[in-house]
C-alpha cells in the first residue's frame, strides 16, 4: 500500500495543474488568433494543443497506477494522439472512442489510496480544474479549423473533453469515498448544514428564477409570435402599413406604384419571378393533394406569409396564383417595424438564422447553400444548416449608458418563427431563432408601472411572501446555528472533560444544560469520575490494606518458630499454613531448663486481623508466664486470666500446651478446649490428651488438669487445629460432615506413615489434606505438630 500512495500525489497533482494551464494555452490561442498574423495563431494553436495533450497522457498514467500494463495504455493513448494529429477524422472517431471506453471501464483505485485529507483537498481543486476546463473549452471552440490549424485544433479539442470526462468521473469517486474524518465537528456541521440547508435554498431560488423566466419570458414571446401573425392578417385582408409601419415596399409586375409617404418604394428584387413560379407550384400541388382528400377543393389562389430572401425578412401578399398572372405586393421587415416591434414589447431583439428546409413537389430537405438548393431542384438532396445575418434592434434610441449591473440587458425569453424561403424558382421553410433582451428598469417597470395596477398588487403579494419566506429562512438559519452550536459545546465539554479525567483530574466535572442526550451524558460523566476518584481511592486503600497485611503476615511468621527443636532422642516437626494473608493459628516451641522444650497449639476464633493480634497476644502471655516456675496447668490458668482481662468477652482461643522432657521421656500437658492431639502407641492404638479445661478468654480463674503420658520409643504425638479435621473436599458443602477430612483419615495416614520421620509425618498429612481439597480453597488455617520418640 505505502509503495503505491507514495507516488500518487506526484502524477495527480500534475494532471491537476497542466489540466489548470489548459486555460492559459486555450486563451492564448483565442488572442493570438483574433488579433496576431497566422502563422504566430498557427504556432499558438499547435502548442496548445501538446500542452493539453501532455496533459491527458498526466492523467492517464495516474489512472494506470495500479495496473500492471500501464505502459500498453499509455502507448495506446500516444497513438490516439498521433491519429488526431495526423488522421483527421478517421483518428479523432478512434480517440474519441478509445478515451471514452477507458473513461468508463476504469475503477479510479488511485484515488482511494490517498489519505483522507488529500482526497478531499483534489475534490475541491478538482472542481475548479473542471470549471476552467470547461471554459478553456469554450474559448477553444472560438478559433477555426481552416488551413494549417485543424489538426492542432482537433487535437486540443479531443484532449480538453478527455480531460473533462476525467475530472467529471474522478469527482465523482472522490465524492462517494471521501470521508472527512480528519475535520473538527464544528466544520463538519457547518458543511453538512449548508448541503442540508444550502443546497435547498439554491434550488428554490433557482426554481422561482426559472418560473420568472418561463412565464414572462414565455409570454413576451407568445405576444410576439401574435404581432407578427396580427400584421400577417391584416395585410391578407387588404391592409396596407407601407409608411405607417414598413419602410420599404415593391409591387410585381405592375411596376412601381405612386409615392407612399414614409417609405421608401423599390424595384421589385430579381428573385421575385421565380417566387412567383415556385409558389404556383406550391399552390397547384396543395390543390391536387386537397382534391383528392375531400373530393375537390377550392385552389388558394391568394396567400400572405413571412418569407426569408437573402438575408432579408419580407411580408409578401400573392394575388392569382392559380391562373396566368399572379401579382406580388411585398414590405420588408427592416429596422422599422423591427422598432417598433421592440417598443410593444419594451424588449430588445436579437435575429439569428438556425437553418433552411426546402419544399418542392411536397419534398421537404434541409439545404446549405443556393447550390444546393439547385440540387435539390434537380431531385438531389444535400444537409447542413445557414446562417441567418444577425440583426439587433432596441426599442430605446440608444444603449445604456452606464455599465452599472441594473442597466445592463438580461437575455430574458426566446422564440423561434417559421418562415419561408426563396431560392430559384424553390420554396421552403427557414427558422429565425429570436431572442429577448430585458433590461432591469423594464422587469421592474413589468410590475409597478401606472398602468399595471394589477401586477403591482402581485408585486407587493409576492414582496410579502419573499419578506415572510426570508423571515422563516433567517429564523431557521438562527435556530440552525444555536443547536449546532448547542451540539458543538456539548461535544467541546465532554472532550474537554475526558482530557481532564485522562490527565489524572478525578475531580473534574462537566455543566451542560441541556435537558437532551448531551444533559444526561454530562450527568453520566460526572457520576462516572464520582465513582472513579471513590474506586481509586478504595483501590489506594484496598494498597494500604495489602501491604500492611503483607508487613503483618511477616510479624506473624517471624512469632512463630522458624525452625525445629533439637532433644535427644526425639524429633519435633512443625507448621502453619494460613487460609488469608495472616491467620488465627498458633503453636510455638519454649525452651525450658535440661533437655525440656514447651510445645503449644492455639486456634484463635474468628480470622484475619483480629485473630491475629489475639494470636500474638496469646503468645506473648505465654511467653510471659513460662518465665515463673510452675506446673503446665498453672501456666495455662494464669495465661486465661490475662486473656479475660485483655480480650472481648466475644473473642476466645482453643490452646493446648506442654512440656517434653527428654531425660524422663514423658509429656505433661494441658489441653484448654482444643482438638485432643493423638498418641500412637507402638501397638498401633490410639489415645487422645483430651484433660485440661475451658477454652481461653472465656471465664477467669479458672482450675485447669494436666496430665502425664510416657512415650516410648516409636511413638508418636500428633498436634493438629480444626483446619485438617474440617478440610471440604470439592463440591461439597462446608458444614457436610461427610465432606470432610476427619479425624479417621488422620488416623490413617499417621499410621500408614508411622515408620516415617516426624517431619515425613507431617508432609504427610499435609498432602492427604491437599489430595482431599483437591484444589478448593482453603476455608480455615492449618496447623499441625508432630512429636516422634526415635526407636
Amino acid at each position: 500500500m505505502k509503495r503505491l500512495v507514495s507516488p500518487l500525489a506526484r502524477p495527480a497533482t500534475l494532471a491537476l495543474l497542466v489540466s489548470l494551464a489548459a486555460l492559459l494555452l486555450a486563451t492564448a490561442v483565442v488572442l493570438l488568433g483574433n488579433h496576431v498574423a497566422a502563422v504566430p495563431a498557427g504556432l499558438a494553436a499547435w502548442v496548445g494543443g501538446i500542452g493539453l495533450a501532455v496533459a491527458w497522457l498526466a492523467a492517464v498514467r495516474f489512472l494506470m497506477l495500479d495496473t500492471w500494463f500501464r505502459w500498453l495504455w499509455v502507448g495506446l493513448t500516444v497513438f490516439a494522439l498521433v491519429l488526431v494529429t495526423f488522421a483527421g477524422g478517421v483518428g479523432l472517431g478512434f480517440a474519441i472512442t478509445f478515451s471514452a471506453t477507458m473513461l468508463v471501464l476504469r475503477r479510479y483505485r488511485p484515488w482511494r489510496q490517498l489519505p483522507d485529507r488529500r482526497r478531499a483537498l483534489f475534490f475541491g481543486a478538482g472542481l475548479l480544474a473542471l470549471a476552467l476546463l470547461v471554459l478553456a473549452q469554450r474559448l477553444w471552440g472560438l478559433g477555426g479549423d481552416e488551413g494549417h490549424y485543424r489538426f492542432p485544433r482537433h487535437l486540443g479539442s479531443w484532449a480538453l473533453w478527455s480531460l473533462v470526462g476525467f475530472w467529471v468521473f474522478s469527482l465523482m469517486h472522490l465524492a462517494f469515498n471521501m470521508r472527512l474524518h480528519f475535520l473538527r465537528l464544528r466544520p463538519k456541521l457547518t458543511i453538512s448544514g449548508l448541503l442540508i440547508g444550502g443546497l435547498p435554498l439554491l434550488l428554490m431560488v433557482a426554481f422561482f428564477l426559472v418560473v420568472l423566466y418561463t412565464t414572462l419570458g414565455g409570454t413576451r414571446a407568445a405576444r410576439l409570435n401574435n404581432i407578427l401573425e396580427s400584421w400577417r392578417a391584416m395585410t391578407a385582408e387588404g391592409a396596407d402599413f407601407a409608411g405607417a409601419l414598413f419602410d420599404t415596399t415593391f409591387v410585381w409586375p405592375d411596376g412601381a406604384p405612386t409615392a407612399v409617404p414614409g417609405a421608401v418604394v423599390i424595384a421589385p428584387p430579381a428573385w421575385v419571378p421565380g417566387a412567383a413560379v415556385g409558389m404556383g407550384k406550391v399552390v397547384r400541388d396543395d390543390a391536387r393533394v386537397d382534391r383528392s382528400a375531400a373530393g375537390g377543393a377550392a385552389v388558394r389562389a391568394d396567400s400572405t406569409d413571412y418569407f426569408v430572401v437573402d438575408g432579408t425578412i419580407w411580408l409578401l401578399r400573392w394575388q392569382g396564383l392559380d391562373g396566368d398572372a399572379p401579382r406580388v405586393r411585398g414590405w420588408q421587415l427592416g429596422e422599422r417595424p423591427l422598432r417598433r416591434l421592440s417598443g410593444i414589447l419594451k424588449v430588445g431583439l436579437d435575429l439569428e438564422g438556425t437553418g433552411t428546409r426546402s419544399r418542392r413537389s411536397g419534398i421537404v430537405i434541409d439545404t446549405d447553400d443556393d447550390e444546393a438548393a439547385a440540387a435539390a431542384d434537380s431531385g438531389g438532396t444535400d444537409a447542413g444548416g445557414a446562417r441567418f445575418r444577425d440583426v439587433t434592434v432596441s426599442y430605446r434610441d440608444a444603449a445604456p449608458g452606464s455599465r452599472l449591473f441594473w442597466n445592463k440587458y438580461l437575455y430574458f425569453g426566446a422564440s423561434l418563427l417559421e418562415f419561408a424561403t426563396v431560392r430559384g424558382e424553390t420554396i421552403g421553410e427557414r427558422n429565425i431563432f429570436v431572442q429577448l433582451r430585458v433590461g432591469w428598469p423594464d422587469l421592474t417597470g413589468e410590475f409597478f408601472g401606472d398602468t399595471s395596477k394589477l401586477n403591482v398588487l402581485v408585486a407587493v403579494a409576492l414582496g410579502l411572501f419573499g419578506f415572510l419566506w426570508l423571515v422563516v429562512v433567517v429564523f431557521a438559519v438562527f435556530f440552525g446555528v444555536r443547536i449546532t452550536e448547542g451540539i458543538v459545546t456539548g461535544v467541546h465539554a465532554l472532550h474537554r472533560g475526558t482530557r481532564l479525567v485522562a490527565g489524572g483530574d478525578l475531580d473534574a466535572r462537566i455543566e451542560i444544560p441541556n435537558e437532551d442526550e448531551f444533559g444526561d451524558l454530562a450527568a453520566s460523566f460526572n457520576e462516572m469520575t464520582a465513582a472513579v476518584r471513590d474506586g481509586r481511592e478504595i483501590a489506594l486503600a484496598n494498597d494500604r490494606l495489602k501491604q500492611e497485611l503483607a508487613t503483618a503476615r511477616a510479624i506473624q511468621e517471624r512469632l512463630l518458630p522458624r525452625g525445629e527443636p533439637h532433644l535427644r532422642d526425639f524429633e519435633v516437626a512443625g507448621a502453619s499454613i494460613p487460609s488469608r494473608e495472616i491467620g488465627g493459628d498458633y503453636y510455638d516451641f519454649l525452651a525450658q531448663d535440661g533437655e525440656k522444650i514447651g510445645i503449644a497449639i492455639g486456634d484463635v476464633s474468628g480470622k484475619g486481623m483480629p485473630a491475629a493480634l489475639l494470636m500474638s497476644n496469646l503468645q506473648a502471655s505465654l511467653h510471659g508466664q513460662v518465665l515463673h516456675p510452675g506446673a503446665v496447668a498453672e501456666v495455662v490458668g494464669r495465661v486465661n486470666d490475662l486473656l479475660v482481662r485483655s480480650t472481648d468477652p466475644h473473642m476466645f482461643a482453643t490452646f493446648f500446651y506442654g512440656v517434653l522432657d527428654a531425660e524422663t521421656a514423658t509429656f505433661t500437658c494441658t489441653n484448654a478446649g482444643h482438638n485432643p492431639p493423638l498418641v500412637l502407641r507402638a501397638d498401633g492404638s490410639l489415645e487422645e490428651l483430651a484433660n485440661g479445661g475451658l477454652l481461653l478468654g472465656m471465664v477467669g480463674e479458672q482450675l485447669y488438669q494436666q496430665d502425664t503420658v510416657s512415650l516410648a520409643p516409636g511413638e508418636i504425638v500428633v498436634l493438629y487445629t480444626d483446619g485438617i479435621t474440617e478440610a471440604v473436599g470439592p463440591s461439597a458443602e462446608e458444614d457436610d460432615p461427610e465432606a470432610m477430612f476427619g479425624e479417621e483419615a488422620l488416623h490413617e495416614v499417621v499410621r500408614r506413615n508411622r515408620h516415617l520421620p516426624a517431619a515425613a509425618i507431617k508432609d504427610a498429612i499435609l498432602a492427604a489434606v491437599n489430595e482431599h481439597t483437591a484444589g478448593v480453597a482453603q476455608s480455615d488455617d492449618i496447623t499441625l505438630v508432630v512429636i516422634k520418640r526415635q526407636g
